[in-house]
């Protein structure tokens, strides 16, 4: 039975090294993988199973380990706002101007709309119904 344990505890101790071994430092939690290499050689049993408790990062996606990130913008990818104008014009820009600009237009035109229908209204011609 102690000889089934014992190999189990090498087979664990196999494993966690390797799997440290292969990982990327951005796959590691908690200490780096030297730190991580040395706990389960010196304290193999328990150490291996600490490295899968807490070391190995079990996520598909990056982690953070509880340093705070700032969240990722478009604006992010570029060293400065003229890079991003660079590589993308000043479309948005221009596109804002644009939408303001419409908005402005309407506005006017409803604005003329309603004081033709107040005339109308104060003349008496026509119907004072809204829309017409």
């Amino acid at each position: 039975m102690s000889v089934l344990l014992y190999g189990a505890g090498i087979v664990l101790l196999v494993f966690a090294l390797i799997d440290i071994v292969t990982r990327g430092e951005d796959q590691v939690r908690g200490l780096p993988k030297f730190a991580w290499v040395l706990i389960c050689i010196f304290v193999p049993v328990v150490g291996s199973i600490v490295w899968f408790a807490v070391g190995h990062d079990w996520s598909a996606n990056d982690r953070n380990h509880g340093r705070y990130l700032e969240p990722n913008r478009h604006e992010d990818r570029y060293a400065s706002i003229g890079h991003a104008r660079a590589a993308h014009g000043d479309k948005r820009v221009n596109g804002t101007e644009q939408e303001l600009a419409e908005l402005e237009r309407e506005i006017e035109y409803w604005e003329a709309q309603a004081r033709l229908r107040r005339a109308k209204e104060a003349a008496g011609e026509g119907d004072p119904t809204p829309g017409s």
